[in-house]
């Protein structure tokens, strides 16, 4: 078993981000919405280091995660700061990542032209809630 030289942060929808949901008239199943959403993130050391690393980053994950929900940016919350993030997302952070798997790891950046592939492929299929 190898130990990972990154975090995790794992983002779960919050009632504000259901309602949300719910207002563009998308299905919502209760269970599946509460579901988590896992980012890798620099190692840290205290939760306050996990804190300002989250701070860093929210935006990519806060235009993810709306992505995932619903494509269509201009349904989106005009303010997307910080505080409106943890009011939509509940966080959890994960300081060990342990990798039981034993193959190497490899990683995909994804660009436009994959996301619009992806989504393609997905239609028809039921969406998260």
């Amino acid at each position: 078993m190898a130990v990972v030289n990154r975090c995790a942060v794992g983002i779960f929808p919050s009632q504000k981000l259901l309602d949300w949901a719910q207002g563009l008239d998308l299905e919502i199943d209760a269970a599946g919405a509460r579901e988590a959403c896992l980012y890798l993130i620099p190692d840290y050391d205290t939760q306050e280091e996990a804190e300002e690393i989250l701070e860093e980053v929210y935006e990519a994950i806060f235009e993810a995660e709306l992505d995932y929900w619903h494509r269509d940016t201009g349904t989106w919350p005009a303010e997307r700061t910080y505080e409106v993030f943890r009011k939509w997302f509940e966080v959890r952070f994960y300081p060990l990542i342990q990798d039981l798997v034993g193959e190497e790891l490899t990683a995909t950046e994804v660009d436009e032209e994959f996301i619009g592939e992806l989504g393609t492929a997905l239609e028809g299929l039921e969406p998260r809630p």
